[in-house]
């Protein structure tokens, strides 16, 4: 069969199952077709029926298929639909690191997938396996690559190209060649998953008076200010701006304004008003930089732009020993700070509104504030604000994900309605925020702990460590985290995730610090520590019942049974349904050696 028939015969196939799933074809480059979807699972499935179709067809060569996702461009030209972006890019290149016959996709794809794509597609078992971190030309980082493998296709190769820890000095450039594919040798295939109204701009538009992101305050952070007498460690205080830059933008709900705008207003010789106006924001955060000898101190604070009205500010003294190092931890600080404060002014702002009329993102500020108290009552209203936030934006990704979060901490307290009903509401949500937006952490740490509401640790895990890629400075996953490791038998690794919670945030609410620590420490025997940390618990929020069960049980290892009894009285007297079985739903997850432990250690005060 001569090529040019081949290749018809194989394009003809790929419009008849692209208009079968939904895709759009943008565009063919001789052997190699580029198509869109409007989800990721449709894309996945697309996929394995192309290489089922290449199965059954031993005239047409096997296929190489990349997929990913993210945030694109459209534009006409020459009445022809163009569609452009760094999301488009990668998905060639992860395209070419496949072998015949092979699907490849990022983290992201995968991790959304595989929630829609259950054991089968086209009557197949599948698998997904990782692959580990792959070098790609114009990736920040290195990108998780992951496969789908079902049965009759793929051999269980790695991809082709150089993983970062095959990479050895100098010769690092020289091996990151791109693969080139041969005509009919491989039949090269790269698409991507869209969001159809980021790719359109049929955004919400702009408010009178200031720029609106989705209707959301947007933040520019000022490049801070060197006040030592030292010109030559200036870097500092540019490095500081820039790392606080990308780390705020990993939270995704403020949008954040790239440096190249913000950084134009250097000195104080700018009226912040006018700033806010002429860059959309709604806030500033501006600092300064000392820096004596072997010391250094940094300054920050957020303004309202509007008012001018101080938020937060704060300073950080430390020694200057390795720079790099104190640039990262000083920016994951502040900006986790600085989070917990827009969030509050958010949330005041909203009240502030009629409570017949509140705006997503007001109803959403709201429920966190709900969700601060840290009581069952509190996570419930909070779900429902996060539910009304939903109703008024279905597309809002990171309240859907605080939707299972506030799910599974009522479960936690004792939740009386239909826990079937409650965790198959949670794992619909959060699978629904990671097909929304996939580089939202929020959205993953909603799936972790719907995963965690099925006992189900080791996604858990996967989904929790997926959203601290996204944003490593987000002290709720970082405590999630812990729990999690804690339920999966590492209580050691417990301490040293929620002592990273506390350390991004520590003026923030502590309640789930302590909570975690006390638990793990008394795994641990480290009982001394376990009765401190469940008394810090209790002093920050008296009404939060599990705290005097960790004081109980740590007094109990200490021989101080007297003090257990009387913690326990405590705990029933805010829980008076509290009970070993309260218990164990408490944790959820079975646990046999350490529930018979922790069984018998309250049992021995008195809890039935």
């Amino acid at each position: 069969m001569a090529a040019g028939e081949l290749i018809d015969r194989y394009r003809n196939r790929i419009v008849d199952l692209a208009d079968e799933a939904g895709g759009r074809i943008i565009d063919w480059a001789g052997d190699g077709c580029f198509l869109t979807f409007e989800t990721v699972s449709s894309a996945v499935i697309f996929a394995a029926k192309l290489l089922q179709i290449h199965g059954g067809d031993a005239a047409i060569p096997a296929v190489r298929i990349g997929i990913n996702v993210g945030e694109v461009t459209e534009r006409s030209e020459k009445n022809l639909l163009r569609i452009d972006g760094l999301a488009v890019d990668l998905a060639s290149r992860i395209c070419s690191l496949a072998h015949p016959n092979q699907v490849l996709m990022s983290a992201a794809v995968a991790d959304s997938a595989r929630q829609h794509v259950d054991g089968q597609i086209c009557g197949q078992a599948v698998s997904w396996v990782a692959h580990g971190a792959y070098n790609l030309k114009g990736a920040a980082a290195p990108m998780e690559v992951h496969e789908l493998r079902f049965a009759g296709h793929g051999d269980g190769r790695r991809p082709l190209g150089v993983r970062p820890e095959q990479v050895r000095g100098p010769r690092r450039r020289r091996r990151l060649l791109i693969v080139s594919i041969s005509l009919l040798a491989a039949l090269g295939f790269g698409f991507l998953a869209i969001d159809r109204q980021a790719a359109t701009g049929s955004r919400p538009s702009a408010s009178a008076g200031t720029v609106s992101f989705e209707e959301r305050p947007a933040i520019a952070v000022l490049p801070f200010e060197s006040i030592s007498a030292n010109n030559d460690r200036s870097f500092i205080a540019n490095g500081l701006a820039e790392d606080l830059i990308v780390r705020l933008s990993s939270w995704r709900a403020f949008p954040v304004i790239a440096r190249n705008s913000s950084f134009k207003y250097r000195g104080s010789d700018f009226d912040l008003r006018t700033l806010g106006a002429e860059l959309g924001v709604s806030y500033v955060v501006s600092g300064s930089v000392r820096h004596d000898d072997d010391r250094i101190r940094v300054t920050a604070q957020l303004i309202e732009a509007e008012s001018g009205q101080h938020l937060w500010a704060d300073k950080y003294d430390r020694e200057l020993n390795d720079v790099f190092a104190l640039q990262d931890e000083i920016s994951s600080t502040i900006a986790a700070s600085l989070i917990v404060d827009l969030s509050r002014a958010e949330g005041e702002r909203a009240h502030q509104r009629a409570t017949d009329n509140l705006e997503a993102w007001g109803a959403y500020h709201i429920g966190l504030q709900h969700f601060d108290r840290y009581t069952l009552e509190g996570f419930a209203r909070a779900r429902e604000f996060f539910e009304r936030a939903v109703e008024l934006d279905p597309r809002f990704a990171t309240a859907l994900g605080q939707i299972a979060v506030a799910g599974q901490s009522e479960l936690m307290l004792g939740y009386t309605g239909n826990r079937e009903q409650l965790v198959e509401r949670m794992t619909d949500r959060a699978r629904r925020a990671v097909e929304l937006d996939a580089r939202d952490p929020t959205a993953h740490l909603g799936l972790a702990v719907a995963h965690l509401a099925v006992t189900d640790t080791r996604n858990g895990l996967d989904s929790v460590r997926r959203a601290l890629d996204l944003n490593p400075s987000m002290p709720e996953a970082w405590i999630w985290l812990g729990w999690i490791q804690l339920l999966d038998g590492d209580p050691q690794s417990t301490v040293t995730s929620t002592e990273r919670a506390r350390r991004l945030n520590p003026k923030g609410n502590l309640v789930w610090v302590f909570d975690s620590l006390s638990a793990a420490y008394w795994e641990l025997g480290r009982y001394e520590e376990g009765l401190a940390a469940g008394e810090r618990l209790v002093a920050l929020e008296p009404s939060y019942f599990p705290g005097y069960a960790w004081i109980a049980m740590n007094a109990v290892g200490l021989g101080r049974e007297d003090d257990a009894r009387a913690a326990l009285a405590q705990a029933k007297a805010k829980a008076p349904a509290l009970s070993i079985q309260a218990m164990q739903d408490y944790f959820g997850v079975s646990r046999p050696e350490i529930d018979q432990r922790r069984n018998a250690t309250l049992r021995s005060v008195g809890l039935q």
